[in-house]
């Protein structure tokens, strides 16, 4: 009686262990996907899940190796062999490897395969247990790629959240001219110049990283040989799991050699901008003197005109004088003739008219000198006239010339405006390119 009670209890605890099993292997097959193997590792069944998520029939799969669903040319993986070593030996396999169904896509599998035996502990079957993890490891490779592929490309430094550094590439080391054990526990303030480790922005710069906040910018840095090193570059803080920042991830450019050419251009944009506006000035200064020159050349031309006016009005004076002289001249010959006449006829008079005849001879040397100055004079005023007519014609050649220097003035004004606008241009474009490289620094 006691035998068969103990019997009964031992068969209930089975039962009850039995029916937890199933629970757990039935809530198994619900979330994950499952395969039974035989012992061989051939496919007997495969769950909806497993089907769904290969988008394959039953038919496709059962009766198949496991191995068979592993692309060929990844059955010499490591994940494959150690897959099929468990299958071998039949021992319990945990991790991850890759099949493909009829329509060759790819997936990626987290499996844990265990060996179910007989009683005589031969392998009667294998449970295996899966989930698709394909999304998951597809963008881990690109994120690890992709990590690859700037430490390649980029200078890498981490520091922790206090600024000292934990790990560089070969890139940086190569840039500032260190190795690894040189820097590494060192603080980031190493690689700065004095004037910005003392500064406020440098504490403020620290204080947005450990905050979380990213910092872009370029950077100016020293290398072991103290030589001025720029870096474009962002420092980013990291998160761990539990979404603490644990470090910063500097990615950087070593730009150096164009900020020195960007310094150049600088420099040449500068004198430009110096020239510019010195050419400008002078342009301005320039029309000026143009200006200046106009007015003297208009008042010049203006005094011309008077002069010629006045030798005109002199010229028509030494016609009236010469008039004059020719009366005079007449008056002279009709008087020296009456003088003649005065003593002709005091000769005839004998004794009576010799004193008549004396004053009669003074008359007619009178009018011989009036008659010769009358000839001086109007030699003279001929003479005038010639050369006013010479001034005349001078003076308009003159201002002939003024108004060619005018017109002259003028296109050089022009040319001039021409300049100016052009070096304004200059001056705009260069102050805006100036402010544009400075604004990038």
């Amino acid at each position: 009686m006691f035998g068969n009670r103990a019997l009964k209890l031992e068969n209930q605890q089975l039962r009850e262990r039995l029916n937890m099993f199933l629970q757990v292997r039935d809530s198994l097959g619900q979330k994950m996907m499952h395969l039974m193997l035989d012992a061989q590792g051939r496919i007997v069944t495969a769950n909806h899940n497993f089907l769904a998520e290969l988008q394959a029939e039953t038919s496709a799969v059962t009766a198949k190796s496991l191995l068979d669903l592993v692309p060929v040319h990844l059955r010499q993986t490591d994940h494959c062999q150690k897959l099929q070593t468990a299958l071998q030996q039949g021992q319990v396999y945990v991790g991850a490897w890759q099949i493909e169904n009829q329509q060759r896509q790819q997936f990626w599998l987290r499996a844990g395969l265990c060996p179910v035996r007989s009683h005589d502990g031969k392998i009667d079957h294998f449970e295996l247990y899966a989930n698709n993890l394909t999304r998951t490891i597809e963008n881990s490779q690109q994120h690890d790629a992709l990590i690859r592929a700037m430490q390649r490309s980029m200078a890498v430094i981490e520091f922790d959240m206090q600024g000292h550094v934990l790990a560089a590439n070969e890139l940086f080391l190569r840039a500032m001219g260190y190795q690894l054990a040189d820097i590494q526990g060192k603080h980031h303030r190493m690689f700065c110049p004095p004037e910005i480790t003392h500064s406020a922005e440098y504490q403020q710069f620290w204080q947005q990283l450990q905050q979380g906040q990213f910092v872009a910018a370029r950077f100016r840095r020293v290398d072991r040989a103290g030589r001025e090193v720029w870096l474009e570059a962002s420092y980013n803080p990291i998160q761990n799991a539990m979404g603490h920042y644990v470090k910063v991830v500097k990615f950087a450019t070593v730009i150096t050699e164009q900020i020195r050419q960007e310094q150049e251009v600088a420099t040449a944009a500068s004198v430009a901008f110096d020239t510019s506006n010195l050419t400008d000035q002078s342009a301005r200064q320039g029309m000026q003197v143009m200006n200046d020159t106009v007015a003297v050349m208009n008042a010049l031309e203006t005094q011309m005109a008077k002069a010629v006016d006045n030798i005109n009005d002199l010229a028509n004076q030494s016609q009236l004088i010469g008039a004059i002289i020719q009366s005079i001249s007449s008056i002279a010959d009709q008087t020296n003739l009456l003088a003649l006449n005065a003593a002709i006829e005091a000769a005839r008079a004998g004794d009576q008219g010799r004193g008549f005849a004396v004053v009669a001879d003074e008359v007619r040397q009178l009018a011989s000198r009036t008659s010769a100055a009358t000839v001086e004079i109007a030699a003279v005023v001929n003479r005038n006239q010639q050369l006013s007519q010479s001034a005349v014609a001078i003076i308009e050649g003159s201002q002939q010339q003024a108004m060619q220097v005018n017109g002259l003035v003028s296109q050089v004004r022009t040319v001039i405006d021409d300049i100016q606008l052009a070096a304004k241009k200059v001056v705009d474009a260069v102050s805006q390119f100036a402010n544009r490289i400075n604004t990038t620094r």
